[in-house]
């Protein structure tokens, strides 16, 4: 059986770290998080993405009000004024060579944008950023949700108490 845990029950519920393991079953985290990569020292940087390329870096978990859910989870870092830049399944690490997607906030689609976290901060940089949406994300990567509730439509978010006896 397929189960999908809510980011907020792993991460930040009274227990910071949970270990589920069960033979048949699969365990999938979904949801959102937001993930400061950036902070006040960081201003140059954070001044000349916003300025060339509209993006802004959040300073903290409360600068991101959309109610975007995904699954498996996202970890958001920055938007513009059209989507999200995030990471999949994972924390944004300048060491990762997971890429960078785009999560467009009005059609809920998601594209990978080729660029490992490192990359994208060194093209923002050198000013040779291109958001370049061709290749977009497949059902099988990422499917994005409205918000929490258009996802309990289609999949059911169990907690961490019902699994307890698995």
């Amino acid at each position: 059986m397929i189960y999908y845990i809510d980011t907020s029950e792993i991460f930040f519920g009274d227990c910071s770290a949970y270990f589920i393991n069960s033979k048949n079953d699969e365990f999938i985290t979904c949801g959102k998080i937001i993930t400061p990569i950036a902070d006040e020292n960081d201003l140059t940087f954070i001044n000349t993405a916003k300025e060339k390329y509209g993006i802004n870096f959040f300073l903290d978990e409360q600068d991101y009000p959309t109610e975007i859910y995904a699954v498996p989870y996202i970890n958001i870092f920055a938007s513009d004024e059209i989507g999200v830049y995030a990471v999949i399944n994972d924390f944004p690490d300048i060491e990762s060579k997971k890429s960078v997607c785009y999560i467009d906030k009005h059609t809920l689609k998601a594209y990978n944008l080729k660029y490992t976290l490192s990359d994208f901060i060194t093209a923002i940089n050198n000013g040779t950023l291109k958001k370049q949406l061709y290749t977009p994300l497949t059902d099988e990567h990422i499917t994005v949700f409205q918000n929490k509730l258009k996802a309990q439509k289609h999949i059911k978010i169990s907690k961490i108490k019902d699994l307890e006896n698995l």
